[in-house]
């Protein structure tokens, strides 16, 4: 005989099921315009129905970034495919976007919710592109000759009007703004010397720009100066071993921080960069509360809390086999096509630590063999349109008496965020 679910365990479960709770539901509908990033990934953990209703109201940036995908092999006969999947890794979820296939351009870095892309045929020119909503830029090639040789970065989204697109290459810094492109601007940086992955360049705001090369060697340029002039830095860096040739600069709560990995990625070492004192500081048992993602053109530094249940201090490699030419095959991948995506090891890994090789995205044989990975963040200024509640239909919909509605409404208008306004009255 089946017993009939208790009230008290039917009322239970109609609290936890959005859709057996009609109230709930409506609260959730009408408050998922005004939740804010940082709301939204508070609330993401806790409960599955505020990322339903957020996502229908457009407010889903996900909190760890997507991995842009190789594209796929097309057909003998047909073109090549225009759409790239994007892989949720903590969802378990994939997404496909249009973007130019690579027989026409080439993704160079991501950022900022935009990739950048290189033409691969005359003329050459830069396409800036946000898959997601469509918007993109074309901007001309900076230099004279078609080089190889080069870093790009985007200092903050593009539709920020104090974007840089830096464009690095031996000896030469390149920089312009896409919002309202007027032209290249270029700057000397004496000794630079680019190495595809010995050195890298990041950025600590719109327009404060780092880069290192191979000899651990730094430079420095404010680009938002009325003249900018690059600055150099020769620093006592020796590495600790020669295997670790492979360098990644990531921005980390203010800082810069240098990453050192061997080809395999099985051993990494954590240097955090004092300007002033000409060095970069050994950070020896560094864990902090940060996930490291690195590839070229796309490393970041992620909250754990994000991180899907990985620790502080695990590092993330993004798979890109056409920077390294030397590496084993047993880790590029094999012929048959069962390449790996992303893999993944910690900051304090001995070279007795297994490396975890991540391919977990349904492919068919054969696809995604040959082509570079990226780190994509499609959460760009994700509050820049969000939208100040009616404080008078918020109050009726959550049925808050006279005191609790003023309160509620001060709360609001004095920029607290419509959660804590919400969890300040019920306390």
């Amino acid at each position: 005989m089946v017993r009939p679910i208790a009230p008290r365990r039917r009322a239970a479960m109609a609290a936890r099921n959005p859709a057996a709770n009609p109230r709930r539901r409506a609260i959730f509908a009408l408050l998922a315009p005004f939740v804010g990033f940082a709301d939204y990934l508070r609330l993401r953990l806790v409960d599955r129905a505020w990322r339903l209703y957020c996502r229908r109201a457009g407010r889903t940036p996900p909190p760890f970034p997507w991995l842009m995908l190789p594209p796929g092999e097309s057909a003998p006969g047909n073109p090549a495919p225009t759409v790239r999947v994007f892989y949720d890794i903590p969802g378990g979820l994939s997404y496909g976007y249009h973007v130019p296939p690579k027989n026409h351009h080439r993704c160079v870095a991501t950022g900022h919710g935009w990739i950048v892309m290189v033409a691969v045929q005359p003329p050459r020119r830069i396409t800036v592109l946000n898959p997601i909503t469509g918007e993109g830029k074309v901007i001309p090639w900076p230099f004279d000759n078609c080089n190889e040789r080069f870093h790009a970065h985007l200092t903050s989204s593009p539709v920020d009007r104090a974007c840089f697109l830096v464009v690095v290459t031996d000896r030469l810094i390149a920089y312009c703004r896409p919002a309202h492109f007027e032209g290249w601007q270029t700057l000397r940086a004496p000794g630079f010397r680019y190495h595809a992955v010995s050195s890298d360049v990041v950025s600590l705001s719109s327009s404060l720009v780092f880069l290192v090369d191979q000899r651990g060697k730094l430079w420095r340029v404010e680009l938002a100066e009325r003249q900018p002039h690059v600055e150099r830095r020769d620093t006592a860096f020796e590495l600790p071993s020669k295997e670790l040739r492979r360098y990644y600069l990531v921005e980390s709560l203010g800082h810069v921080l240098l990453v050192l990995s061997d080809d395999r990625h099985k051993c990494v070492s954590l240097y955090k960069l004092d300007w002033a004192a000409r060095m970069w500081a050994p950070t020896d048992g560094w864990r902090g509360d940060r996930v490291l993602l690195l590839g070229r053109g796309c490393s970041a530094a992620v909250p754990a809390s994000s991180a899907a249940g990985r620790v502080p201090g695990t590092v993330l490699f993004a798979r890109q086999p056409t920077s390294i030419s030397d590496m084993d095959s047993s880790v590029r991948g094999d012929g048959s096509g069962q390449a790996w995506f992303w893999s993944e090891t910690r900051v304090d890994a001995t070279p007795d630590d297994l490396l975890v090789l991540k391919k977990t995205v349904p492919h068919r044989q054969g696809e995604f063999t040959d082509d570079d990975s990226f780190w994509f963040f499609p959460a760009v200024d994700p509050d820049e349109n969000l939208q100040l509640p009616n404080v008078a239909v918020v109050t009726r919909a959550l049925a808050l008496n006279a005191a609790d509605g003023v309160e509620f409404g001060r709360n609001v208008l004095a920029g607290t965020s419509i959660v804590d306004a919400w969890i300040s009255i019920l306390h």
